[in-house]
């Protein structure tokens, strides 16, 4: 064949060849189905968990399944997923070589895919060539993304705890000084209440004046009022002290019981809607497609390189 390639003379290198073209599409046949079999391809199956996040508080402008998309995909839950199912040696990679982790992290991330869906839920995805280890697979990163979100609650409130604790210790030293020294003043000047006390023994002083009494008696009265004078200031101002370090009291004791019940309250972050179930049908290999790919394959290289010899004839 001479000159320039038309689609007629394409159609006549078909026709001629068309035996050539049959034989080479059912060898892909054969060989597209024996290298996509079970011994050659072993069947992988995928098991799925959709989850919305819940308790999980956001740290900027991100949203509440963004957070936990980030947390979904840590290294400390990957980490935690390859010892606890021994995934080096399911996926055969020896990460004693160079390179093997890389290998080993990116054999696990082909795996399990973790994506946001359109209703703003979490999809969870695991493939692999046992169904009941896909499932458990998708439990165990529903157990560890509660652990994590927890753990770094757990630490935040454990900071907000060690500051309440600390300014609780500092106000109950304030309140306690105070109130050493009004428990002095109680028992060496007689003082209870310096409005009351001074009130009374106005009036009581009043009354005695008018009624005659002794000197004994008034210079008794008078000297308690002296008494009052000389301490009562001193006895007022701690009261009022002892009052308002008693309300700042009672207000960190609020803050360091609600830091307590932060740091030891047991929360669940994931409300699961779809839960993970143990799949009886293969995702991978689709041997039709493979079988197919192989066929338009083949006899693509085989029209190619028989339009080749053509050429060069």
């Amino acid at each position: 064949m001479t000159g320039e390639f038309t689609f007629q003379r394409f159609l006549a290198v078909i026709v001629k060849y068309l035996r050539l073209f049959i034989i080479v599409g059912v060898l892909a046949v054969i060989l597209g189905a024996v290298l996509s079999a079970p011994s050659f391809m072993p069947p992988r199956y995928r098991s799925t968990a959709i989850v919305y996040p819940v308790n999980l508080n956001s740290y900027s402008i991100e949203t509440r399944t963004d957070q936990l998309l980030q947390l979904l995909r840590s290294n400390s839950i990957r980490d935690s997923l390859i010892k606890q199912f021994d995934l080096m040696t399911v996926y055969d990679v020896d990460t004693t070589k160079a390179g093997g982790h890389f290998a080993l992290y990116n054999e696990f991330l082909d795996r399990a895919e973790i994506s946001k869906t359109q209703y703003e839920s979490v999809m969870i995805e695991v493939v692999d060539e046992d169904p009941v280890r896909a499932r458990d697979m998708v439990n165990a990163m529903l157990t560890q993304v509660n652990l994590l979100a927890r753990r770094l609650q757990r630490e935040k409130s454990g900071e907000l705890l060690y500051i309440a604790e600390r300014a609780l210790k500092h106000e109950r030293y304030k309140l306690d000084s105070v109130e050493a020294r009004l428990d002095t003043l109680r028992r060496t000047t007689g003082l209870l209440s310096y409005d009351a006390q001074t009130k009374e023994l106005t009036k009581g002083y009043v009354r005695m004046l008018g009624s005659g009494s002794s000197q004994a008696q008034r210079d008794q009265v008078l000297g308690l009022m002296k008494e009052l004078e000389a301490k009562g200031g001193e006895f007022r101002q701690l009261t009022e002290l002892s009052n308002l370090f008693r309300g700042n009291y009672d207000r960190l004791l609020t803050q360091y019981e609600q830091a307590v019940s932060d740091v030891t309250k047991e929360l669940t972050y994931t409300n699961v809607i779809v839960y993970p179930e143990v799949s009886d049908r293969k995702v991978f290999p689709v041997r039709w497609l493979i079988v197919l790919m192989s066929v338009v394959s083949a006899t693509l290289l085989c029209f190619v390189f028989v339009v080749w010899l053509e050429y060069r004839k």
